[in-house]
């Protein structure tokens, strides 16, 4: 995977709608703090306690869903395991500048691009070589046009 290295710092303050990756991980999926940092109705929410596996948290919004486990944290604090943005009424900052679904590529400035296993292109964002856990940029390599936005930790 090719990456674009900012540090950990900025890593932990990529904004989502102005909120703070760093404020999100740490309400551990915790669905009172979710509500309070995340205002926007909750679509859908799917909680697993931990009768059955690990905890589980993820929470569906009108083009942006979340989801945090004990898989992605520890048993019992669960981390961010993953978030997809799919429609512009969530913005991403990234460094200073701001993008959403439908933006072009080049707000984001002068970045490396990764191949992806379909041939295509994507920008990825990580704060160490060789870290789990990364900012995904999808876009459409004919328009440039930002189609997708997630974050993936993989444990």
């Amino acid at each position: 995977m090719t990456s674009n290295f900012i540090s950990e710092a900025e890593f932990d303050n990529i904004r989502i709608n102005n909120v703070t990756l760093s404020d999100i991980m740490n309400t551990e999926g915790d669905e009172t703090q979710i509500r309070e940092l995340i205002p926007a109705t909750i679509i859908e929410k799917h909680i697993n306690n931990g009768d059955r596996g690990p905890l589980n948290y993820s929470y569906t919004y009108d083009g942006f869903e979340i989801t945090f486990t004990g898989n992605a944290g520890t048993p019992d604090h669960p981390g961010l395991a993953a978030f997809d943005i799919t429609n512009s009424n969530w913005s991403i900052t990234i460094q200073g500048k701001t993008v959403t679904i439908g933006s072009d590529i080049g707000i984001l400035g002068n970045v490396v691009f990764n191949d992806t296993a379909d041939g295509g292109k994507s920008i990825v964002y990580q704060y160490c070589d060789g870290c789990n856990n990364f900012i995904v940029v999808n876009f459409n390599q004919t328009t440039n046009k930002i189609t997708e936005i997630g974050y993936i930790e993989i444990p």
